[in-house]
């Protein structure tokens, strides 16, 4: 098993708990990440099966108020609420149908970590197609225990920006997603985003 990363510097603190470095979350990215979450909202939107129709009801209001002042801890937090989650999940293994409980604090928080991000990377790909972008690069915003393989694929690569916008959620939703689709974050826990692309300063 791969080993924390003991360099913490450049992340940031929110209430006590270390946050994704998000390099421009300012009000104009907020904003769009803002219309980008209300558009899906209203046509085809993703929801987790694990809330219960309380949380299903609630998320919603949560995640329009974490876009608007918060992060991914922030949203964890009131989103680990035991009325938002059902018990238990039906899943299937070696051909056999199975229950397991669900946990609403660990869950609440890789729902949010993966939410919030997916709608960062929105808002941030539209905000640098709209000021004439062409490029974006995908990095690292928090530590990860064992990062996964295939978001080790994506890190530091350079991709065209509305490519990464027009990706969003397309490996897997709706269903049944396409797996081969660059999706940044390329699925639930992924701790990859996007930065704009500093470009040289030029010598006097």
């Amino acid at each position: 098993m791969a080993k924390p990363f003991s360099d913490m510097s450049g992340l940031t603190e929110s209430r006590g708990a270390i946050s994704f470095r998000f390099e421009e979350l300012d009000e104009t990215t907020r904003r769009l990440m803002l219309e980008e979450f209300r558009r899906e909202w209203q046509t085809h939107p993703y929801v987790s099966q694990r809330l219960s129709g309380e949380g299903k009801r609630a998320y919603p209001l949560l995640m329009e108020e974490a876009i608007r002042s918060g992060n991914e801890v922030s949203l964890g937090r009131v989103l680990a609420n035991p009325s938002f989650w059902k018990g238990r999940e039906a899943y299937e293994r070696a051909g056999r149908s199975r229950t397991r409980a669900i946990n609403p604090v660990k869950d609440a928080m890789a729902l949010a970590i993966t939410e919030f991000n997916t709608w960062y990377v929105r808002g941030f790909a539209r905000r640098l197609i709209e000021e004439g972008e062409e490029l974006c690069e995908v990095y690292r915003a928090d530590y990860a225990w064992e990062p996964r393989a295939e978001c080790l694929d994506h890190e530091g690569v350079r991709y065209s920006v509305r490519d990464v916008y027009n990706g969003h959620r397309a490996r897997y939703w709706p269903e049944p997603g396409n797996p081969a689709a660059l999706s940044i974050p390329v699925g639930t826990n992924c701790h990859h985003s996007i930065r704009r692309i500093k470009r040289a300063r030029k010598e006097p």
